[in-house]
């Protein structure tokens, strides 16, 4: 696993910003979100970004004003961490991950509809 996928919760908040915005987000606008957001005291904040830009998940372009902009995708992060909870609660199996949201209805027919559909799509190629 890259480093710069192992992200906090935490941190999972500057880069959720990050990926909504699309672009280079100016620190300052980082930290008046997450103050109101999670209560957070702009050091903490600060840190935070410095480490993003460490592990490799953010670029830090430097102006006036610091600006910081994804380098890991939101695409990335989502399967990585699939991937380590179909490792690490179901062994690998994620036909295992299925069938326990089947089981405790956390998959509705049209889901199920949907995915088929999906499935049939990609294996038609």
């Amino acid at each position: 696993m890259n480093n710069k996928n192992k992200i906090s919760e935490a941190e999972l908040e500057i880069m959720k910003i990050v990926w909504e915005r699309q672009e280079a987000v100016a620190s300052s606008d980082i930290v008046g979100i997450l103050k109101k957001r999670c209560g957070w005291e702009d050091t903490t904040i600060y840190t935070m970004l410095s480490k993003l830009v460490k592990k490799g998940a953010l670029l830090r372009e430097k102006k006036a004003v610091s600006y910081y902009s994804a380098v890991l995708s939101e695409d990335e992060y989502t399967l990585e961490q699939t991937e380590r909870l179909i490792d690490r609660l179901f062994s690998g199996d994620s036909r295992q991950l299925v069938s326990m949201l089947v089981e405790n209805n956390k998959i509705s027919r049209e889901d199920i509809h949907s995915l088929r559909q999906f499935w049939e799509d990609e294996t038609d190629d």
